[in-house]
């Protein structure tokens, strides 16, 4: 009877240093997770695209209908509608080339320029 009362007091410390370092695993998460919503956010898969919006915002005082864009930009773009679970509003445009919307933009795949090319934004009266 004494023996399992000497094990049930042995145990007891383990459990506490068992609740203790849980307790503390689950106060570094909250503190990442803090971290990563308080974080400013940048978006390499659309940074280059979304500075010739705001070039052309700056200088027309809106958003461009169109840019033409490359492979590897396309699908940069594309991936990041997927990690940041944003709709995707894919379709083709009048000559079959496909198309993607970002913001109020719409980019056009160009399979025959360089993978990263980002063309000269514009308007549908081009």
């Amino acid at each position: 009877m004494l023996s399992s009362a000497v094990v049930g007091r042995a145990a007891a410390p383990e459990a506490g240093q068992s609740s203790d370092r849980s307790n503390q695993e689950i106060v570094q998460a909250l503190k990442d997770l803090r971290s990563a919503i308080t974080a400013p956010q940048s978006f390499p898969e659309i940074a280059r695209v979304r500075t010739k919006q705001i070039e052309f915002l700056r200088g027309q005082g809106k958003f461009p209908d169109f840019i033409e864009v490359g492979i590897d930009t396309w699908f940069g773009v594309y991936d990041w509608h997927v990690r940041h679970l944003q709709p995707i509003a894919l379709g083709r445009d009048p000559s079959g080339r496909y198309t993607i919307a970002l913001l109020t933009t719409t980019l056009i795949l160009r399979v025959d320029s360089d993978q990263n090319f980002i063309g000269v934004p514009f308007d549908t009266a081009r």
